[in-house]
């Protein structure tokens, strides 16, 4: 049997961390969650996550320079920043730095898990 895949959620809000992970383990995905940038990069399991959800405005690393970080460490990963102050000008940042794509909170959890899908699937993977 094939673990399920591992998404990585990192914001500085626990309820946010809490709920996207309850979320996405019910949809059949694994999940580890951390409160900061650094010490999702500081963590073991990071040449394992196949999908990264994390908030736009984190305290110390912002998301923007994450994404930049991922980009040359482990380019073909899918990330996906979110934020609740996010506009169109932080969406074409999010993208142009390399981002799958862009969402707002509060999250539109049907529009959320059918993009982890589209995305995961093209790579070779789904729950």
């Amino acid at each position: 049997m094939t673990p399920p895949l591992l998404i990585s959620i990192i914001d500085d809000d626990r309820s946010v961390r809490s709920g996207l992970s309850n979320l996405l383990q019910s949809a059949g995905y694994a999940t580890i969650c951390f409160e900061s940038a650094e010490e999702f990069l500081n963590d073991e399991a990071l040449g394992s996550i196949d999908f990264v959800i994390l908030d736009v405005k984190l305290k110390g690393m912002d998301g923007f320079e994450l994404i930049s970080r991922l980009a040359r460490l482990r380019p073909a990963l899918p990330v996906m920043p979110i934020s609740g102050h996010g506009d169109e000008e932080m969406r074409k940042r999010a993208l142009s730095a390399g981002a799958v794509s862009f969402m707002r909170k509060p999250i539109d959890v049907d529009m959320l898990l059918d993009h982890i899908q589209r995305v995961l699937a093209k790579r070779g993977g789904s729950p």
